[in-house]
């Protein structure tokens, strides 16, 4: 049971990395806590405590959030440009794929606690971000 349990959390935590949600600096992040249980949690509420009001000051990469730096890398681009509209909307992108990261994250960092303590010690696969897409 508890060896269903560590696979169904590592398949979780494995989602987070193939959807291109998390990137291997969540995974440098997650050694930490083999010492400081909590470590990373706590970072990633303070995280998304902070990028409602600053959003786009707050530099996503602290944890490895792909997505979001993705897309405050296209809004940087949008204004550097002059394009206000396409900033607007890149924006509004940047705030989607911050909820989903944090819901994603939330509903990972619960299951988690529902079982005994999982090993991160295997290096997960990382997926990256194209230039086209979100």
């Amino acid at each position: 049971m508890a060896s269903d349990f560590a696979r169904y959390i590592a398949n979780l935590r494995q989602s987070l990395f193939d959807e291109q949600l998390l990137d291997e600096q969540f995974h440098k992040f997650e050694k930490f806590e083999t010492t400081n249980e909590g470590f990373l949690e706590e970072i990633c509420d303070e995280y998304f405590q902070e990028s409602s009001e600053f959003l786009v000051l707050v530099v996503p990469k602290l944890f490895g959030a792909v997505k979001v730096t993705h897309q405050i890398n296209i809004m940087k681009d949008c204004l550097k440009r002059g394009d206000f509209e396409a900033s607007k909307a890149a924006f509004e992108a940047i705030k989607r794929a911050n909820e989903l990261l944090q819901s994603r994250l939330e509903s990972y960092f619960k299951t988690r606690k529902q079982g005994p303590p999982a090993e991160i010690e295997d290096r997960p696969e990382y997926g990256y971000m194209d230039s086209d897409s979100e």
